[in-house]
């Protein structure tokens, strides 16, 4: 038997066509990682302070909470809608923990109270959009102004000092690093775990990419769509409470801050609004992203007008570079 050439072609294989060379794929999630280690190599640069131990232990709890924050937002964007009451929720949250705390004197009743007041907000949300099919931009909205209605009420227009035992456990650390951290990252990862690796998680996105077709597979669309809703809720109940123990006070302005910089870090980690595919990591390292990103706009004096600018760019830069590779495959023979 005559031996046969390495590589020679055989009968019926396909003309060979030229080599292409491929570099190392970077996963539409991929992006943020290299974008954020980028962005601390420039601010060691042209703004060191801003790596130092002192700013970054400063930047961080603040980063945490805008995880938290974002990893909600993740969650209901996966399903195809939008949670405008963030703001809302993170104030009343700190509002009405300082207000049980101090009726109470329990740290517990009013974690408790806060904790059960966002399952409520969450279910309220979830039935106006996927019950009544009100759009969710125009029903979280409602549900915003109520709940801040609610802030005012509570607060008097006026802030509320935290408990001393919120402060005590915001402002506390473990292994050199705040516990605000520690808990951003338990609750990322515990949603990233029950999204990517359970069949209540698979089924999540299955309803997210196409409810109709989730349904006709025995799957109730309704029941994951308003808990997205829910647990969106908790986690902006949790941010709130970190938030208004950290800063030492809650008030009815205290989540404003919250709303549109956590959608940037949504789209600034990758997941499309289209529902189904999301990574709340993504969002998390985004969050971590954008909150360096301001302390650096800071230290290098600009001011509110220049960091909405550098944001608005962050976002158009991020939704570039994901759409590049599409554009590149398009334009090529």
């Amino acid at each position: 038997m005559s031996p046969q050439v390495l590589g020679a072609a055989r009968p019926g294989d396909a003309p060979a066509g030229p080599a292409v060379a491929r570099g190392p794929r970077v996963g539409e999630f991929g992006w943020i990682w290299i974008g954020t280690a980028l962005l601390f190599v420039l601010s060691a640069l042209v703004a060191p302070g801003t790596v130092g131990a002192g700013s970054l232990l400063a930047m961080l709890p603040f980063a945490s909470i805008l995880a938290l924050v974002a990893t909600g937002q993740t969650v209901v964007i996966q399903q195809r809608g939008l949670d405008m009451s963030a703001a809302g929720m993170v104030s009343l949250a700190g509002v009405l923990a300082a207000v049980l705390g101090y009726a109470t004197q329990s740290m517990a009743l009013s974690i408790a109270g806060a904790l059960g007041c966002g399952v409520l907000v969450g279910l309220l949300n979830g039935f106006l959009s996927a019950r009544l099919a009100i759009s969710p931009l125009i029903a979280t909205l409602a549900v915003n102004a109520l709940l801040l209605g609610a802030v005012r009420s509570l607060s008097g227009n006026a802030p509320i000092s935290a408990p001393h035992s919120m402060q005590a456990f915001s402002h506390a650390s473990l292994m050199g690093l705040p516990n605000s951290l520690w808990l951003a990252i338990l609750f990322v990862a515990a949603v990233a775990l029950i999204t990517r690796r359970t069949l209540l998680g698979r089924r999540f996105v299955a309803v997210g990419v196409n409810p109709r077709a989730a349904a006709a597979a025995g799957i109730a669309p309704m029941r994951y769509q308003v808990g997205a809703y829910v647990v969106s809720a908790v986690c902006f109940s949790v941010a709130g409470l970190l938030l208004a123990g950290y800063i030492g006070n809650a008030s009815h302005t205290a989540g404003n801050d919250y709303l549109m910089p956590a959608i940037a870090a949504v789209v600034v980690g990758g997941t499309p609004f289209s529902g189904g595919r999301g990574s709340v990591i993504a969002s998390g390292v985004a969050a971590l992203f954008m909150a360096q990103l301001g302390q650096l706009v800071l230290a290098l004096g600009a001011g509110a007008a220049v960091q909405l600018l550098v944001q608005a760019l962050a976002i158009l830069a991020a939704t570039s570079i994901r759409l590049l590779p599409r554009l590149l495959s398009r334009s090529s023979p």
